[in-house]
């Protein structure tokens, strides 16, 4: 019934795009922000090079999708060409408005730098999807980012687990220490399995470090809207559907964002853009600009509940159609989290949702509270699909 699941391996970058069903993928990591003209030649870029997609990441990274091996290494040359800085060394994330929030509790981006540096010689040694990250806090804090470690003030946590109390002098050497402990076990442990081994108590005792109980809730972070800036200017967040946009819509956000004086654009966590230095007067014109461009405003828009890949024709793995399928359903979901998965790989949303429909050979998959690599509880004609939808969402109280 299932189809086969390929393993989801090191992550693609600009250097080193990724093949995928739809061609060669390249991943951006920003070390700065990039201006609207910088936005629009990358645009350009995805355009000429690649298949016209741009997409920001639910991590928060910039992607090109649809490159050939003819026109990929053209991509880094004119990434380069364009003073886009792209991030080195070991990935450390950090929120899209660090050091320009007012409410943030600390300026994570020194200390993010450090643990990148120190943990470079790491980085052949640890598996490809190792994750840190430094977390200042603030409207846009990433306490809902799964991470192998994360710093917040005052402490680290493992996997989402409070592990141990530690002050901000001290946060690298810490870090540093973890991740060696963890490339000790082999190039495709997680901390998870760390744990599993070794042991909360006990690696905390071996560092010398006391108890951390993180016991203050934060809101969920919401990228879209409108952020004060500590300069006096404004944020102003919008999303991608479905973490898409064509280059041309891109070219015209940046284009009308320059118009009204926009410093920089930022990508940001939870599939969004945000346009940064923004005079606070300005901000509802442009959101009514991007409105029109198709990008998503409304933090309540259901279409943010729904998670699609490409799909087919797009991508050469999809069994199905995807895009159509998730905007329908965005209309009967009544606030659950939907993926729609074009193969069983689940690239969009590798975590569970509250449906997950996944294409298969024999037709679609549905899979309650699960994967796409989960066993479907129910299989589905193709052509059956929209309505044996609606069916089950109905009996669920949709």
């Amino acid at each position: 019934m299932r189809a086969a699941v390929q393993r989801r391996g090191a992550c693609p970058s600009l250097p080193e795009p990724m093949a995928t069903g739809d061609g060669l993928l390249a991943r951006l990591a920003l070390a700065a922000p990039i201006t609207p003209r910088q936005l629009a030649g990358l645009a350009e870029l995805a355009r000429t090079l690649g298949n016209g997609v741009v997409e920001v990441t639910a991590r928060g990274k910039l992607q090109i999708r649809g490159l050939t091996p003819l026109s990929a290494p053209h991509l880094a040359s004119g990434v380069d060409a364009l003073g886009i800085e792209v991030r080195q060394g070991f990935p450390v994330e950090i929120s899209a408005l660090a050091g320009l929030d007012p409410t943030g509790g600390f300026d994570p981006r020194a200390l993010a730098d450090e643990i990148s540096d120190r943990a470079s010689t790491l980085m052949g040694r640890l598996a490809p999807k190792v994750s840190v990250v430094v977390d200042g806090g603030g409207a846009l804090h990433l306490g809902a980012l799964a991470a192998d470690i994360a710093v917040t003030q005052g402490g680290i946590t493992l996997t989402g687990v409070p592990f141990a109390r530690v002050d901000e002098d001290q946060a690298a050497v810490i870090v540093i220490a973890l991740l060696e402990r963890l490339a000790a076990l082999g190039p495709t442990a997680r901390m998870r399995d760390l744990v599993r081994e070794r042991g909360v108590d006990a690696l905390r005792a071996t560092l010398g470090l006391q108890a951390f109980d993180q016991t203050n809730e934060r809101p969920p972070a919401e990228p879209l809207g409108i952020h004060r800036i500590n300069d006096g200017t404004v944020a102003l967040g919008i999303g991608l559907t479905f973490g898409q946009s064509e280059a041309g819509a891109l070219e015209k956000l940046a284009a009308m964002a320059d118009a009204l004086g926009v410093a920089h654009f930022e990508p940001a966590a939870g599939r969004a853009l945000l346009l940064v230095g923004l005079a606070p007067e300005r901000a509802d014109e442009l959101r009514e600009q991007a409105l029109s461009l198709g990008f998503i405003t409304d933090p309540a828009d259901p279409l943010r509940l729904v998670s699609a890949c490409p799909g087919a024709p797009s991508c050469g793995s999809g069994r199905m159609e995807t895009r159509a399928l998730a905007a329908e359903i965005a209309t009967f979901a009544d606030g659950r989290t939907i993926h729609v998965s074009g193969c069983a790989k689940g690239c969009a949303h590798p975590g569970p949702a509250a449906f997950t429909i996944v294409g298969l050979d024999e037709g679609a998959g549905i899979v309650v509270e699960g994967t796409p690599r989960d066993m479907p509880s129910r299989l589905v004609p193709l052509a059956d699909l929209r309505a044996a939808l609606r069916d089950i969402f109905e009996k669920n109280g949709a």
